[in-house]
């Protein structure tokens, strides 16, 4: 079952048409699949008043064993002088970079850095679940995908994804609403309240692009509600 435990502010949310939905989803996702089933709605463990940011991407990283439920996240890593593949993470670090320190500088520049403890960043097995207990709801548009075919359960998800963002905007309104690439801005019209931050999905990094997610301020203005670095 894809919702064995929810905190009681999703009370009203899990409603039995919900239930029926997600049992019908859990039917058609198959075998081979990813984030592991425990982790894909792991988020409704959360105290939906608690919440300050929700970060929404698109759907998980399709590489097997890497997706945890937690956008962004790469379950693999444990360090950040390891190699890893997803852009999209380097350069999430690189506007962290820039958020606090007024200087766009590349992965490689700041991982020289972090050596030398002069840009201390948690490190990435800790970070997003330090997020998470600051009252950071990190949100997949999507919440599965069949493992190698990135965008496969669109259709499974779609329906849900808008009932959710509905009632997480509608039960708080004062949420940073951060809506990274074109399938996180789509959701824009079902955002009930709150206030929005969009960009260029952070894998797509330009200066030409007015948009690109290295401009965005949203690390920035919310500096004094979540310590972005987890230190």
């Amino acid at each position: 079952m894809l919702y064995s435990n929810y905190h009681k502010s999703w009370n009203k949310f899990m409603t039995d048409d919900i239930k029926r939905e997600l049992n019908v989803i859990e039917t058609h996702i198959g075998d081979n699949y990813t984030p592991a089933k425990e982790n894909i709605l792991k988020f409704l463990e959360m105290n939906l008043s608690d919440i300050k940011v929700v970060i929404l991407g698109q759907d998980p990283y399709p590489q097997e064993g890497v997706a945890t439920g937690r956008c962004f996240e790469v379950g693999t890593l444990s360090s950040w002088q390891d190699p890893f593949r997803q852009v999209s993470l380097r350069n999430i670090v690189r506007a962290l970079y820039k958020s606090y320190n007024d200087e766009l500088l590349k992965y490689s520049e700041i991982k020289k850095l972090m050596v030398n403890n002069k840009f201390n960043i948690l490190e990435p097995n800790k970070l997003f679940k330090n997020w998470e207990e600051q009252g950071v709801l990190l949100l997949n548009t999507y919440f599965t995908c069949e493992v190698g075919k990135p965008g496969s359960h669109k259709d499974l998800w779609e329906k849900f994804s808008i009932k959710l963002i509905e009632y997480i905007s509608s039960e708080n309104k004062n949420i940073k609403w951060f809506l990274w690439g074109s399938e996180a801005i789509k959701t824009e019209k079902h955002i009930l309240g709150g206030n929005l931050y969009k960009s260029r999905h952070p894998m797509m990094c330009s200066e030409k692009y007015e948009d690109d997610f290295l401009k965005n301020q949203c690390f920035r203005d919310t500096k004094g509600e979540i310590n972005w670095l987890g230190r």
